[in-house]
């Protein structure tokens, strides 16, 4: 009896019926297709997930910039090399250091073969003519550039033949600041390249030096090195770029190194409510002392 209550208990525990049977028959079947699926998913994704690193021919290598153009050779030359300023002459430079400035291969080839063919630079401008040469990398290296003034002077039909120069006395000429061009300023003593580009940028944000003293301002600059600058060159205080006072408007105004913002406002805040003002009336408004004045008034034009 024992036994057959066990065989009941049991028959009546794992029996099923027609509609459970079949529910027990979809869920296996749902498990098998999740099981085949979880093994085919290293298969589905490989492609996805795999990292192949690829060798980029530079010369094949085509980008859309925001102008929808190419990049220039430059462009290309730039992004695998380390780019260096230097000073150089383009007419011995080599193509080797060419590259190193920014130029191409192309390019660099272009100029020995100008310069294999008789083609000579003779002042800082005749670079731009060179063929493939972008403006934005002739502006980048326009201060770099040196071409010694005495080089190419002779008749090309004399070139060959001896001559006989005389000594004589040379009294180098000094250099008038507010007009010269960076090739004029990088050749005095003790300036390069680094420092012309600090001056020529102060000068053009003052408008021109009226003095001398203001080369001090020009970040990095020395004692020893404004008294080596100040004996060579000279200044044009004519050449001074002035401020229409009564007429700019305050964030031109501002951009000035000698204005910040409260004396650009309370110029304009006067213009406002008083009309056009003077000298006096400058001095009058108290936010300049008598040394930024001394410093202010050349450049004003009322």
């Amino acid at each position: 009896m024992p036994v057959q209550k066990i065989r009941s208990y049991l028959f009546n525990f794992f029996h099923f019926n027609k509609q459970e049977r079949n529910g027990v028959f979809v869920l296996c079947l749902i498990i098998v297709v999740l099981f085949v699926i979880r093994l085919l998913m290293p298969w589905m994704s490989r492609d996805k997930n795999h990292v192949q690193l690829t060798k980029v021919n530079v010369d094949a290598f085509e980008v859309t910039v925001e102008n929808d153009k190419k990049p220039t050779e430059e462009l290309k030359h730039n992004m695998l090399v380390s780019v260096q300023r230097f000073v150089f002459n383009p007419n011995t430079v080599t193509e080797e250091d060419a590259q190193k400035l920014g130029f191409s291969k192309k390019l660099s080839a272009t100029l020995v073969n100008f310069r294999n063919r008789g083609g000579k630079f003779f002042k800082t401008e005749d670079l731009k003519k060179l063929y493939g040469l972008s403006p934005e990398l002739y502006q980048e290296l326009e201060s770099y550039i040196l071409i010694p003034q005495k080089e190419y002077k002779r008749d090309s039909a004399f070139a060959n033949k001896p001559h006989a120069y005389e000594k004589k006395n040379f009294t180098r000429e000094l250099v008038e600041i507010n007009t010269a061009d960076s090739l004029s300023i990088v050749y005095l003593k003790g300036i390069g390249p680094g420092f012309t580009k600090r001056i020529i940028k102060y000068r053009s944000m003052l408008g021109g030096f009226h003095s001398i003293n203001q080369l001090m301002e020009v970040y990095g600059m020395t004692d020893s090195l404004y008294l080596s600058l100040s004996s060579q060159i000279k200044l044009d205080a004519n050449a001074l770029i002035k401020i229409p006072i009564n007429a700019i408007d305050f964030n031109s105004l501002r951009k000035h190194p000698y204005f910040n913002f409260q004396s650009a406002q309370a110029v304009i805040n006067f213009r406002s409510k008083h009309g056009k003002l003077t000298e006096n009336d400058l001095r009058g408004l108290g936010v300049f002392s008598d040394e930024k004045l001394r410093l202010i008034l050349p450049y004003l034009n009322y």
